[in-house]
């Protein structure tokens, strides 16, 4: 189980999270919902200790990052795994070395049990033999499967989603919906995903947790989420213009 336990964090005067508790159970989809800037890739880099909590705390099975050395906290880092909103391949290298790059700085594999996992990966996401492309190479949606491919290489016990289907088609939103569920259940693995897709937060969710104004405004099922009275949360979940939650215009109106 990942903890959250009154989180606060400024960048500056601006105040990003503001006393954030929320729990994510082991071997379930959490997803991490609001608005834009409302503080949820913060918190992700949270979870993986990229940064560090001004006050508060996050917990992984009992042990605070906050408090960890350098070296126990690259040992945590090494059970998550982590696919970016944009992939973040790295362009000079081809599909086979991005993936592979993990398993070659911390891993004692054979060259040939290496290239052998890099094809189960493949295979696994839906990407059989394109070891040798380059991410120029590759569509939105194949870069998205494949930064999820060097995600699971290390054997991750949590997987952590930073938009996963932003820029994609209905369709291969559907497709990378449907991995992260089978995945999950394959693999028995924990996902937190943040998201911006209502359609996507209903299909994969087990517990849905909703940031607003660097608080968790709600927390629960999905059918909780769909039968919520709260006016904030439901003017979000239904894209409505009218509502407490005031938009603000490119012009400042």
């Amino acid at each position: 189980m990942i903890e959250i336990i009154n989180l606060h964090k400024n960048f500056r005067d601006k105040k990003v999270l503001n006393g954030v508790n929320l729990e994510i159970e082991s071997g379930k989809v959490t997803t991490i919902i609001g608005r834009s800037g409302c503080g949820k890739s913060v918190l992700l880099k949270h979870i993986v200790g990229l940064l560090r909590p001004d006050e508060g705390s996050v917990n992984v099975e009992g042990a605070r990052l906050s408090e960890m050395s350098t070296k126990e906290l690259y040992q945590i880092r090494k059970r998550m795994g982590l696919v970016f909103q944009n992939g973040a391949l790295f362009d000079s290298m081809s599909v086979e070395e991005n993936i592979n790059l993990g398993l070659r700085e911390h891993t004692d594999l054979s060259e040939a049990d290496i290239s052998t996992k890099v094809s189960s990966l493949l295979d696994m996401v839906g990407l059989p033999g394109i070891e040798k492309y380059r991410p120029s190479e590759l569509s939105g949606g194949m870069k998205k499967r494949v930064s999820l491919a060097r995600a699971l290489a290390m054997d991750p016990e949590y997987v952590l989603y930073d938009e996963p289907t932003t820029g994609l088609d209905p369709i291969m939103s559907a497709i990378i919906d449907d991995l992260i569920i089978r995945l999950n259940e394959q693999l028995k693995i924990t996902s937190i995903v943040v998201t911006h897709d209502m359609r996507s937060v209903y299909t994969i969710s087990d517990h849905v947790a909703m940031l607003h104004y660097g608080v968790v405004r709600f927390n629960g099922t999905t059918r909780q989420l769909k039968e919520t009275d709260d006016e904030v949360v439901r003017q979000f979940i239904e894209g409505n213009i009218l509502g407490p939650i005031q938009p603000v215009l490119k012009d400042g109106r």
